[in-house]
């Protein structure tokens, strides 16, 4: 109980730490927050808790800091039962927002493929905390200042091993658009590129990882590099103030990015994972808010 409390501790204080660090499966990919969930099972342990703490640099001079707290179940030797929990701190020239994000559940089923190989699907659900009219001084806000999309997805995803190589395919499809934004860019107090986003609509996005992982002789050290490719299903939309509602040209298409992660094993039930990230293609309109220029983060876990 005494090693468990301790294990506790670190946990919760972990997420404020402000050093360098990653995700298990594709930090800082600039997404709507799958890419962020662990298709693979970062250990093998039973229970499991993570605390992460993420700083990201968003359009038109704005910074981000993430706060996610998750905790795995694993139910038998093909299931794994996976929940996260996320808040957001925007700050930018129209001010400063805080506020809680989304809460991912997710559910892992296992097969093996060979020796010592295997397939692993997931399915879960995004539930938003708010509908992405979050305001400052009763002043709407673009959707970069908003922590969440407000909208309810459904997440599919597979994860295997072709050689050397570790693959991630997956696809994040919003099912209930509660998004209640009512930014317009003619109205906006201050000069800049966000556009308008009233009522928005998103697309379904696709995303397709590979990494080349390479582990140290000790065993203790594993470092993941990857690219990640996120494709954007459809032009998103807003609604005008006729009440129309019109799609946002360039919002389509695909988004590259790079990563390189770094796993410490602590011990054989604990963990560090370092990360920094940063894009090499991003769409031509990013009106969902989250093109990231650059995101460091850090992460803590432990297992019992």
């Amino acid at each position: 109980m005494r090693n468990f409390s301790k294990h506790l501790f670190l946990f919760i204080t972990g997420s404020w730490l402000t050093i360098i660090s990653a995700q298990p499966f594709a930090q800082g990919c600039s997404d709507a927050g799958f890419c962020t969930i662990p298709i693979r099972p970062a250990a093998a342990d039973k229970n499991s808790f993570r605390s992460e703490f993420s700083y990201l640099r968003g359009e038109e001079d704005t910074h981000l800091w993430a706060v996610s707290l998750s905790y795995s179940r694993q139910v038998s030797k093909q299931w794994q039962w996976d929940h996260k929990l996320v808040a957001t701190h925007v700050n930018g020239g129209y001010g400063t927002v805080s506020n809680l994000s989304d809460i991912y559940s997710t559910v892992r089923y296992s097969i093996k493929t060979g020796k010592g190989k295997q397939m692993h699907i997931l399915g879960g659900v995004k539930i938003p905390f708010n509908q992405s009219n979050l305001k400052i001084r009763n002043i709407s806000l673009p959707m970069v200042y908003q922590t969440s999309l407000g909208t309810y997805d459904l997440i599919l995803g597979t994860a295997f091993t072709t050689g050397k190589l570790d693959m991630n395919l997956a696809v994040q499809l919003p099912v209930i658009q509660s998004n209640r934004n009512s930014f317009f860019k003619d109205l906006a107090p201050i000069p800049g590129e966000f556009p308008s986003t009233n009522l928005f609509r998103r697309k379904a996005d696709v995303l397709w990882r590979v990494g080349l992982p390479i582990k140290s002789k000790s065993g203790k050290w594993r470092f993941d590099p990857n690219l990640l490719a996120i494709y954007h299903l459809g032009e998103d939309s807003y609604e005008n103030r006729m009440g129309d509602r019109q799609n946002i040209p360039g919002s389509a298409g695909l988004t590259l990015n790079g990563n390189l992660q770094a796993t410490h094993q602590l011990n054989a039930h604990r963990y560090l994972q370092f990360s920094i990230a940063s894009p090499f293609i991003v769409r031509n309109n990013r009106p969902d808010g989250l093109t990231r220029s650059l995101v460091i983060s850090v992460s803590y876990g432990f297992g019992w």
